[in-house]
């Protein structure tokens, strides 16, 4: 008998307002989430997401070497200062072959230009690099330091030991190995 007086008594307004506000906070709550999450979509869109990604990939000379997935790669300073000024009076993509010895480990002292066919700011076609060439490098703009699909396909490798390589920033590049 008392439940059924329980179930039947009006309900008193202090209690509608408790459950008044978790429905308020509720919809607050969702709201907001709601808003982060289109934001976030937004902020860090196709382009961003992979500056993102290409910066966790790529990989910064410091003292002239990089420690790769594929070794230690050792710049000389010539090679370096080269790319460098290369990397910063192109405001288009350039192409590079980059020429050393290869003993477990890249010591890279030498940079050849091959000839260029076409060149634009996210593109480069030039003759092929000679035999010898540690490193198949071209540039990509600043900090989109991921391989096109372009890129991966149209890499063939002078031996077992060349690395595609992508120039996306002052000293900073991304590397890549194909089997033969």
């Amino acid at each position: 008998m008392n439940a059924e007086k329980e179930l039947l008594r009006p309900i008193e307004p202090h209690e509608l307002e408790e459950k008044g506000n978790f429905k308020k906070y509720f919809w607050r709550v969702v709201g907001l989430f709601m808003v982060f999450l289109i934001l976030s979509y937004m902020l860090t869109g196709f382009t961003v997401m992979n500056v993102i990604i290409g910066l966790f990939d790529s990989e910064k000379v410091e003292d002239n070497l990089i420690e790769s997935d594929y070794g230690e790669i050792i710049f000389s300073s010539r090679v370096s200062e080269v790319l460098s000024t290369l990397y910063h009076e192109n405001e288009k993509e350039f192409k590079a072959c980059v020429l050393g010895e290869f003993n477990g480990r890249y010591i890279l002292d030498k940079v050849f230009l091959p000839n260029i066919h076409f060149q634009d700011y996210d593109r480069v076609v030039s003759s092929p690099c000679p035999e010898g060439t540690l490193l198949d490098l071209h540039s990509h703009p600043q900090q989109h330091c991921i391989f096109s699909e372009q890129d991966l396909n149209g890499f063939s490798p002078m031996t077992e030991n060349t690395l595609l390589t992508v120039m996306c920033g002052d000293g900073r590049f991304i590397f890549h190995k194909k089997e033969i």
